[in-house]
């Protein structure tokens, strides 16, 4: 009987060590459990810090082609008013009645036409002409065009263009 306890006491009993095996893989576990929502963590931290950075850089370069686009149509702006002043108070003081009223009536007719282009961009339904573009009918990929830019295209279609109409007609 001695022998047995003198074994005992050298070496752990077979149901000590499994216990002590399983509280082992327990806080391994554990531990790993730990790591991984730290790293999950970190990874969210990254991401958010990435996606910050792309929102910045977007408002740079929105910032920027705002900038770009007000210069455009203001030179824009400006050569087409020269033009259609130039047309209208020159081209039509040397002109008999008929053709200064033919005249009048283009610039006043550019207007509309260009008042509608705006106005039609700015209601259109961009789904309508992806179904006539998939039929192939003729212009629906220019409309899609200018339905993506609609802003822009009913900025200078309705406001640039169809103010220097109105204006210049008043010169007559």
């Amino acid at each position: 009987m001695k022998e047995k306890t003198k074994k005992e006491k050298g070496k752990p009993c077979k149901e000590e060590s499994e216990k002590v095996k399983r509280e082992m893989k327990k806080a391994i576990r554990q531990e790993n459990v730990k790591t991984e929502k730290e790293n999950e963590k970190q990874i969210e931290e990254v991401k958010e810090k990435i996606e910050q950075n792309r929102r910045k850089k977007e408002k740079e370069k929105k910032k920027d082609e705002n900038i770009k686009w007000f210069v455009e149509v203001f030179i824009m702006t400006f050569i087409l008013s020269i033009v259609f002043s130039y047309i209208s108070t020159n081209g039509v003081s040397n002109l008999s009645l008929l053709p200064a009223i033919l005249i009048l009536v283009a610039v006043i007719a550019v207007g509309i036409i260009f008042d509608i282009i705006g106005v039609a961009v700015t209601v259109a339904d961009e789904n309508e002409f992806h179904a006539k573009a998939t039929k192939k009918v003729k212009g629906s990929k220019d409309s899609i065009k200018l339905i993506r830019n609609a802003p822009r295209v009913a900025n200078i279609c309705a406001d640039v263009i169809g103010d220097i109409c109105r204006s210049t007609k008043w010169c007559y």
